[in-house]
């Protein structure tokens, strides 16, 4: 063991081991996702025909996360995790009844998601009639049949969830870490091969053949482990406990995340009403933004998860208080500055990103404004992931569940007041006013949970971070100015002055002491260079 931590250090490298594949799959997903976006649009550009596939994906997206998102997983973890290990402390692995545990929620997850599906299609002509309101007769009845397409993907997703959460379990990492890959893969090659040829058609065969791809390559690494195995059968009551289980630890995940797909319904159902275009843009922006956050944001706070929990586990509320504290400061230090650049500086992303072909100099200006109003709310996302981790660490998913709940509402009511004057991107400042709001709001929870939580010095480090965002921002906008002149290849401007940006901040940080930048190095760029010098 560890003398100081009491971790086996057999399993402390199985878990350096896992993290590290993990986060290679998951750069390799986001890459690939970015890759994916740049095909995409140098095919279809900001489209009517990419309005119907986006809105067509939503209702399939839909019955994904209501019948075995996100939510499945989590609940599938801990009860297969218990399987796995027999029970009690010191019994031997029960890969048998693993295996019997798996088979019944593949079963099930297939079972329901096909009923779903199934379901879908048969009322198809009415679910477009709500989330494609807007769009012509004809375009009406062309989504019908993309969403009919694309009602195959939630059943073979839904079933892979199970297999990567199986696999996972029984410690095998690179095979579900590479599967999201395989999906993306496949949709830009359906973008790419099929999309001129059968248009929008092709690309949701390539979901179609993502989706297929995805479950395959896990399915062929589970049957190698004998998931299809049968030495003996399992107590029917066990498994019918476990599943009892793991439907009682999805639902209030279920309840938060259907609200959040239902919105995105609601608000691509806005966006059918204006001119062709916007529910692309708005697509384009929502991916651009998910980029720092689910780059630092997210990861930050999970990385943070465990010791939340440990803690909570310990009863020890200050030292809680303390570390969420500090998360939060870490992640503003990075969100507070990305909100900038991603607003402010965006359009450069943009054209760099997506400028060639079908994306047009009106596709980059109406990408560009909505991800500025995106951009607003990437502070209050990112400290929702800590807020959100602080909460279930406590045992409390109610909450957070709750408020989000009234959030996604506050999202429609807002949206629908904001498309009339401000179009699109009405619809997307809905959304970062809704997150501000949902974190002030369960902030106020946590900070009554404890007390320690949000103090003079979160408050004093928010506004350093903002003026040396603002100094930032104005030293860039100064140099972008000078390089117009100049006539400068956009790779170069933009290149430039991000640069100069982030120079700026970390300097005026620096000079105005912002000490979580010290955490920010030591935790992510020390160990890199590290790992970078070793390996040269």
């Amino acid at each position: 063991m560890h003398p100081s931590t009491g971790v086996p250090r057999r399993e402390g490298g199985q878990i350096v081991r896992a993290g590290a594949m993990l986060f290679v799959g998951l750069l390799a997903s986001r890459l690939l996702g970015v890759g994916r976006d740049v095909v995409i649009s140098a095919q279809f550009g900001t489209s009517g025909d990419l309005d119907l596939y986006i809105a067509a994906f939503r209702i399939p997206d839909l019955i994904f996360t209501l019948i075995s998102g996100g939510a499945l997983g989590s609940a599938l973890v801990p009860v297969f995790a218990r399987a796995w290990n027999g029970g009690a402390d010191g019994d031997p692995p029960d890969p048998d009844y693993l295996d019997h545990l798996a088979r019944a929620v593949l079963t099930a997850v297939t079972l329901i998601a096909s009923a779903g599906a199934l379901t879908a299609m048969v009322f198809a002509p009415y679910l477009v009639e709500i989330v494609g309101a807007g769009f012509s007769p004809d375009a009406r009845l062309r989504l019908v049949g993309l969403v009919r397409l694309m009602l195959v993907q939630p059943i073979f997703l839904g079933a892979g969830e199970v297999l990567t959460r199986y696999l996972n379990v029984r410690g095998h990492f690179a095979v579900t870490a590479f599967a999201p890959a395989v999906y993306t893969l496949a949709i830009m090659v359906g973008a790419a091969v099929l999309g001129p040829i059968l248009g929008t058609t092709g690309l949701a065969l390539g979901v179609v053949a993502g989706a297929i791809g995805f479950l395959v390559i896990q399915l062929v690494a589970s049957l190698r482990l004998g998931i299809s195995r049968s030495p003996h059968l399992a107590d029917g009551r066990l498994v019918r406990a476990d599943l009892w289980e793991i439907l009682t630890l999805m639902v209030p995940r279920l309840v938060g995340q259907g609200a959040v797909q239902l919105s995105f319904v609601a608000t691509t159902r806005l966006a059918t009403y204006l001119p062709s275009g916007r529910v692309a843009s708005l697509n384009y922006a929502w991916a651009l933004m998910m980029l720092p956050l689910g780059a630092f944001a997210m990861t930050l706070a999970n990385a943070a998860f465990p010791t939340f929990a440990a803690q909570a586990a310990r009863g020890d509320r200050d030292a809680l208080a303390v570390t969420g504290r500090q998360a939060t400061a870490t992640i503003l230090c990075v969100m507070v500055p990305a909100m900038a650049v991603v607003g402010v500086f965006g359009a450069l992303g943009i054209e760099v990103l997506f400028a060639r072909r079908a994306f047009t100099t009106d596709s980059v200006s109406l990408t560009a404004s909505a991800l500025a109003a995106y951009a607003v709310g990437l502070p209050a996302h990112g400290v929702l992931e800590v807020q959100m981790r602080l909460s279930f660490a406590l045992r409390d998913t109610r909450t957070p569940v709750a408020i989000g709940v009234v959030a996604m509402v506050v999202n429609v009511l807002l949206a629908t007041v904001l498309v009339e004057p401000l179009g699109h991107v009405g619809i997307a400042l809905a959304l970062s006013v809704a997150a501000t709001i949902e974190a002030v709001l369960l902030g106020v929870v946590l900070h009554r949970r404890l007390p320690g939580l949000h103090t003079h010095a979160l408050g004093d480090t928010t506004v350093r971070v903002l003026v040396a965002t603002i100094m930032a921002t104005g030293v860039a906008l100064m140099i972008q100015d000078q390089l117009l002149a100049y006539g400068l290849p956009v790779v170069l401007r933009t290149v430039i002055v991000i640069g100069f940006f982030g120079v700026t901040y970390v300097a005026g940080a620096a000079i105005l002491r912002v000490r979580e930048l010290g955490v920010i190095f030591d935790t992510q760029i020390r160990p890199r260079l590290a790992r970078a010098r070793m390996s040269g």
